[in-house]
């Protein structure tokens, strides 16, 4: 588990970027990943700890504090789900505000 503001993530990054990993959505928030070994999956959480700090959660053996690569392969899903979210939802509030016209 690593918290996103306090961890140096450029190597995990790199090493995401050289292995490809395979990331598929469990649920918004909860992802899988394959690791080198494709016979072996990871489960990533991403969410907001109690003190509002973004935190992600891997079941990897990679020590507490540190970024892995099937974080960041999932972190990369995970952002570009949150903003397809935000997105949706600011078009909603949108014609929301918009008078009806025929």
């Amino acid at each position: 588990m690593f918290r996103i503001e306090e961890t140096e993530l450029a190597r995990a990054i790199e090493a995401a970027r050289k292995l490809h990993p395979t990331v598929r959505v469990v649920a918004f928030g909860e992802y899988t990943c394959t690791g080198s070994n494709p016979l072996r999956i990871y489960t990533v959480k991403c969410y907001r700890d109690p003190q509002g700090f973004k935190t992600i959660d891997c079941t990897c053996k990679t020590q507490d504090g540190v970024a892995c690569k099937h974080s960041m392969a999932a972190l990369a899903l995970h952002l570009y789900m949150a903003a397809v979210r935000f997105a949706a939802m600011r078009q909603v509030q949108r014609r929301k505000r918009l008078p009806f016209s025929v």
